[in-house]
């Protein structure tokens, strides 16, 4: 469903859910989230699930947990190589809550 337009040679990996993921550098990670197929990221108070939407900012319906625990909006947090996280909603079934 998504692609890149134009290739880049600046080809590195980050880590999610400790998985190997091709990205470029400096590009929001919610981009490559959907471009991996990955919709949703959490589930909302009712159960819904959701995933990156405004890709701005404004929505926080895509927050990812960084290494180090910090919870941020994934289209606001650019890929660099070896960046590590974790999406709650997998750490959500992981754990049966």
């Amino acid at each position: 469903m998504f692609r890149e337009i134009k290739p880049s040679d600046n080809d590195i990996s980050i880590f999610i859910n400790g998985e190997a993921v091709p990205a470029t550098t400096g590009e929001p990670v919610a981009a490559v989230l959907l471009r991996q197929g990955i919709m949703a990221v959490h589930t909302s108070p009712k159960n819904d699930q959701r995933g990156p939407y405004c890709m701005m900012g404004v929505c926080f319906e895509c927050m990812v947990t960084c290494e180090d625990g910090r919870v941020e909006q994934a289209c606001q947090i650019y890929a660099e190589d070896g960046l590590q996280l974790y999406l709650p909603l997998t750490q959500q079934k992981e754990t049966g809550k």
